[in-house]
């Protein structure tokens, strides 16, 4: 009967004997090829989107599924879950599965327990009570623990052990005398390479210029090619859209491409001009 059904609506011919009555908001019957099936809206576990497309590479969403329809020849006179799974529900219409297989018993394994009325209630009394007594207080004492001062007080006593070894071994006065002395000696040894590095420097400077010459020739060379390949590329991808153009199904996406098509061109007559200057 599924199959047959799906061919009817796929070539869009319902029979006249298909017919589909409700007897309730819930409940009701389904007519086909003579025989009547009793039928039930359940609820799905959640929404679904249902989507459509034209050409099998865009898709365009039509709608929010929430419920089924289940069309089912035992009796209505039990909830569906208790057809289902044969437990009691508190809600006789909430469907436990899901679309798929692996979504079996869905609502029941996925889905956390919803909290009762009576324990949301004691949590806000509880909450309630503690500020109560919060504000009745009449002195309050609080402690902040910072683990940095320990490591302040470890890097502490490191230096003072650093600093007790340096005092037995030499005097302030030797230590100062040697840290000027090789200072000196810097000076001397930076003033000599200033000398060196400078002369260096003016050749480097001669050569640099030469190779910039030929390095800016080189350079408008490779942005001319890479700006035509761009010129290219773009021309190849607007006959690509106007092929999609003599090809689209519907109004829609034919108006889609025209408006990629007038981009393009902008684009590219951008990239003409640019390319037309730096020849000049």
């Amino acid at each position: 009967m599924c199959d047959k059904l799906h061919e009817y609506v796929k070539k869009r011919e319902i029979p006249e004997d298909i017919k589909l009555n409700f007897k309730d908001n819930r409940r009701g019957y389904f007519y086909f090829e003579g025989q009547r099936h009793e039928t039930t809206l359940v609820d799905l576990p959640t929404i679904i989107e249902s989507q459509k497309t034209l050409d099998k590479k865009q898709f365009y969403k039509i709608a929010d599924i929430s419920q089924m329809l289940v069309v089912d020849n035992a009796t209505l006179d039990a909830p569906i879950n208790q057809q289902m799974n044969g437990r009691h529900h508190a809600d006789p219409y909430s469907y436990p599965h899901g679309l798929t297989p692996p979504l079996k018993y869905v609502r029941k394994r996925r889905f956390r327990k919803k909290l009762s009325k009576r324990a949301i209630e004691e949590v806000e009394r509880e909450v309630e009570r503690l500020l109560e007594v919060d504000a009745t207080a009449e002195d309050v004492t609080y402690e902040v623990f910072d683990g940095r001062e320990e490591m302040e007080m470890e890097s502490d006593t490191e230096t003072q052990d650093i600093g007790s070894v340096r005092d037995g071994s030499d005097s302030d006065a030797d230590m100062m005398a040697a840290i000027v002395e090789g200072l000196d000696e810097i000076d001397d040894d930076d003033d000599d390479d200033n000398d060196e590095d400078e002369e260096e420097e003016e050749e480097e400077e001669e050569d640099d210029s030469e190779d910039e010459d030929e390095d800016e020739e080189t350079g408008q060379t490779g942005e001319i090619e890479q700006k035509q390949q761009e010129i290219d590329e773009i021309e190849q991808a607007i006959e690509r859209k106007k092929k999609d153009v003599e090809t689209a199904p519907n109004a829609m996406l034919k108006k889609r491409f025209e408006t990629s098509i007038e981009s393009l061109k902008k684009e590219l007559a951008l990239k003409q001009a640019h390319l037309a200057e730096m020849r000049k």
